[in-house]
C-alpha cells in the first residue's frame, strides 16, 4: 500500500518540477523587461505629448524613417506639430517581439502601433503601422533607428 501511495506522490513531483521548468523558461529576460517598459514609456509620453521623454528615449545618432529619413530635430518638430494638431491621442502596441544580440548590447523589437486621435473625444484619425525599431544599449536602452510604415495604405 505504501508503494501504490508514493507513486502518485512522485509523479505529482516530476510533474511540478516539469512546470516550473517551463514556467521558468517563458519568463522574459531583463534586457527584454527593459526595453518593453521603454516602450511603455514610450507610449505615455505620446499620449501625454511629452516631447522631452520621447526625445531621450532616442540616441545621438538615431534615425527614424516614415516615408523619409528624419532626424532628432525634425522628428521633434512633427511631434509637436502632431500633438498640437490631435490633442486627444492613444497609441496601442500589439505583438511585440524583442530579438537580443548575443553580446545583449543591442535589440530589435518589432510591433504593430495602433494609433488614433482627434480635437474631441471621438477619434477624428486613426491608423496602424508596422514597426521595426533598433534599440542600443547605451547609460540606458535608446532607440538607434526606427522604421514604419502604414499597414493599410
Amino acid at each position: 500500500m505504501s508503494v501504490s501511495l508514493s507513486r502518485p506522490k512522485t509523479a505529482a513531483y516530476l510533474l511540478f518540477v516539469v512546470l516550473q521548468l517551463l514556467i521558468s523558461g517563458c519568463q522574459e529576460s531583463p534586457p527584454e523587461e527593459a526595453i518593453r517598459a521603454a516602450l511603455s514609456e514610450l507610449e505615455e509620453a505620446v499620449e501625454a505629448g511629452d516631447t522631452g521623454t520621447i526625445m531621450d528615449r532616442l540616441s545621438g545618432s538615431a534615425v527614424i524613417h516614415r516615408g523619409q529619413a528624419m532626424d532628432r530635430k525634425t522628428l521633434q518638430r512633427t511631434l509637436m506639430g502632431l500633438f498640437f494638431r490631435y490633442p486627444k491621442r492613444q497609441i496601442t502596441l500589439a505583438g511585440i517581439r524583442i530579438e537580443l544580440s548575443p553580446d545583449g548590447r543591442t535589440a530589435r523589437a518589432r510591433f504593430t502601433a495602433l494609433v488614433w486621435g482627434g480635437r474631441n473625444v471621438l477619434p477624428e484619425k486613426a491608423d496602424s503601422y508596422q514597426v521595426d525599431s533598433h534599440w542600443v544599449l547605451e547609460s540606458d536602452w535608446k532607440i538607434e533607428s526606427l522604421e514604419s510604415e502604414r499597414v493599410y495604405d
